[in-house]
């Protein structure tokens, strides 16, 4: 009985020992203002946000199609041109073909 007593006890502990490591993680309080997104992952450069911008006043296009747009525009700034004028263009050097 006794034997049987601190099998009892000791999966107990175990139990209870485990159990704190298990536990989700506490998330922070304050938020910290020069973050966005996921520890500051979902930051759009202002690069980025300046062809989006450009991509709104030119065209109608899909958030995907006008992110792929902008990134590019900001990458490549010898497209400039097509940028500034014919997204369109842009997205078909991409081999986005579906927007005409």
């Amino acid at each position: 009985m006794r034997k049987l007593f601190f099998t009892f006890l000791i999966a107990g502990c175990g139990l209870t020992m485990v159990s704190p490591a298990m536990s989700q993680p506490t998330q922070p309080t304050t938020v910290d203002p020069d973050q966005c997104g996921a520890g500051g992952m979902g930051c759009t450069p202002a690069e980025v946000q300046k062809w989006m911008d450009k991509g709104n006043e030119l065209a109608n296009l899909s958030s995907a199609d006008l992110s792929q747009y902008a990134y590019a525009c900001a990458k490549h700034p010898d497209w400039k041109h097509d940028c500034e004028t014919d997204p369109g263009k842009v997205l078909r050097r991409l081999g986005i073909t579906d927007y005409q």
